[in-house]
């Protein structure tokens, strides 16, 4: 895999798959919540809905959409994510790959990295056609809607690169402008810091403009995003980390080398309906960018994850099978 393919019509991904070492070692149903009923949209204000290893069944809601963010990965590694979904806080470390489902129980997001703040999500149609497979093993496809604020979708990614430049800045989104602590309903260009600071100590140059080619803007204050298994970014914690057979999404997982994420989903191979593990490639292939030695195909995935007592090769349930590599930003 070249660094190219880790970008997909626009977005680069954090997901990769595992096929799973015995028939019957899954089963597709989501802890706390059953089968996923097939994949569906995000938009704005949306209630969504997750099940992870760390923090179990969270609810929250959509915040911000078409974001682009840049997140830290181990070792001080850096990457830029563009197209993306933030929510209200939803995780917290090892629950990178939980699914995000809406009311109806369709899949919308894969979750990835977050803050104590925000949780990061991609757009699940992306993730499943980069992979190319599907969540119902019959092939029925979600209806697709327009996008909701094409134009400001495209101020957003016209304005990103300029407004990630200045100091203290995380992320650039479309959100509703907040007026002490209160949505207005007015869409904005949300900017994402990683902490909010009184403007006469910030220099001209450096302050987030009012407006932005005629929009609003707003600050938010998110702190640093991360797509870490370790860790804690606020105190919720859910043990799902016992060994299961059959697995189910929402519990522990991850690859040999990597302490423990989350069990997303199963989906079905386009071609041989076969049916894999999704997860995240730091969950899974422990962030790879696909040109290093940091994982390879047919590489052991253990559930439940290392940090969890998880034993190879006593607990293997799957082996790497492909994923999308991560390119990271140039270390400063």
């Amino acid at each position: 895999m070249s660094g190219n393919e880790a970008t997909f019509r626009g977005y680069q991904l954090d997901a990769a798959l595992a096929r799973p070492v015995r028939n019957n070692s899954t089963d597709a149903h989501i802890l706390g919540f059953g089968r996923p009923t097939g994949s569906g949209n995000v938009y704005l204000g949306q209630l969504v809905q997750k099940s992870g290893r760390t923090t179990a069944v969270t609810r929250g809601r959509i915040a911000l959409v078409e974001t682009t963010v840049n997140v830290g990965f181990s070792d001080g590694r850096l990457a830029r994510f563009t197209g993306q979904v933030a929510t209200s806080p939803m995780g917290e470390p090892g629950d990178s790959g939980s699914l995000l489902l809406d009311g109806a129980r369709q899949a919308v997001g894969l979750l990835f990295a977050g803050s104590r703040r925000a949780t990061l999500f991609h757009p699940v149609k992306p993730v499943l056609d980069a992979l190319n497979v599907v969540l119902d093993p019959y092939g029925t496809t979600a209806v697709e809607e327009e996008e909701e604020l094409p134009e400001l979708r495209k101020l957003c990614q016209r304005q990103a690169d300029s407004l990630l430049a200045l100091p203290n800045v995380v992320g650039v989104g479309i959100g509703y402008k907040q007026v002490r602590g209160l949505e207005t309903g007015d869409p904005s260009l949300v900017v994402m810091v990683s902490r909010k600071m009184d403007r006469s100590l910030l220099r001209e140059k450096d302050l987030v403009p009012s407006r932005v080619e005629g929009v609003l803007t707003d600050v938010l204050e998110t702190g640093k995003f991360e797509a870490t298994t370790e860790g804690s970014w606020y105190s919720a914690p859910v043990n799902r980390r016992a060994r299961i057979r059959p697995a189910r999404p929402g519990c522990s997982i991850g690859h040999y080398l990597v302490s423990a994420g989350t069990f997303g989903a199963v989906v079905y191979d386009r071609n041989s309906g076969e049916p894999l593990i999704l997860s995240n490639n730091h969950v899974l292939a422990n962030g790879s960018d696909g040109s290093d030695s940091l994982s390879r195909p047919a590489d052991p995935i253990l559930q439940p994850g290392r940090t969890d007592g998880g034993r190879n090769p006593q607990d293997i349930i799957a082996r790497l099978l492909r994923f999308t590599p991560i390119s990271f930003l140039p270390k400063p």
